[in-house]
């Protein structure tokens, strides 16, 4: 009899702990309905979305579940993952559950970073894409801002032209304090960052004629780096 119950015991949290991946009920109790996501808005050029129509990929839960999704949407301005809504296409969830790891779509692949892990204080906890590396290393913060049209006011230009979105890149690299430090891919701003193994590093990159502007070099640069 106490084996029954063992065995019972046991399936019970396998199913509780397979949920997640397949139904993602949980996680949209305890997020909102986003109303219709606009693509075109009157006076507006562009979006503050990561694609033109929904995505496909995964929600990663607690770094460790895979919850595979037909409808996918980052929003870059908010930096908000959203799942779609399968009764509305045009309405989806925004997922504010903390159990939300990272996300991919379209084999791209965002990771949340707490925001106590950079060095100066950011407002939110972003979801960033790590580029070329498996350990976070670099990664590449993309975001979006609705910029106000710049009217020149003259007799030749009587037009109000559109407000629109426009995408920003920010780069970050890991320090030897585990802190994200956000820079600009030249010389001397990463080896200012990296100081402590400065030397090494200008060695490793004239042996392997790497660059400091490039996104592959720097990354190498910086597995390199944190294996010293």
């Amino acid at each position: 009899m106490k084996k029954v119950l063992l065995s019972l015991l046991l399936l019970s949290s396998l199913c509780i702990a397979q949920n997640p991946v397949d139904n993602l009920g949980a996680l949209e109790q305890t997020a909102r309905v986003q109303n219709d996501l606009k693509y075109t808005v009157d006076g507006i050029d562009g979006h503050q979305y990561f694609l033109d129509d929904w995505g496909s990929g995964k929600i990663i839960i607690n770094d460790s579940i895979n919850a595979f999704k037909e409808k996918i949407q980052f929003d870059m301005v908010s930096g908000e993952p959203i799942i779609g809504n399968k009764y509305n296409n045009k309405k989806g969830f925004i997922l504010r559950d903390k159990s939300v790891s990272g996300f991919v779509i379209n084999n791209t692949t965002f990771v949340k970073i707490p925001s106590n892990m950079f060095l100066t204080e950011v407002e939110r906890e972003y979801f960033i894409t790590p580029i070329f590396s498996k350990n976070n290393y670099f990664l590449a913060d993309y975001s979006k801002i609705l910029k106000e049209p710049f009217v020149l006011k003259n007799s030749y230009n009587d037009a109000n032209p559109n407000k629109k979105y426009i995408t920003l890149k920010r780069y970050y690299i890991l320090n030897k304090n585990n802190k994200y430090v956000s820079i600009k891919l030249k010389k001397k701003a990463i080896l200012t960052t990296l100081s402590d193994k400065k030397v090494a590093l200008k060695n490793y990159v004239k042996t392997q004629g790497l660059s400091f502007k490039k996104e592959n070099d720097v990354a190498e640069l910086l597995t390199y780096y944190h294996s010293l």
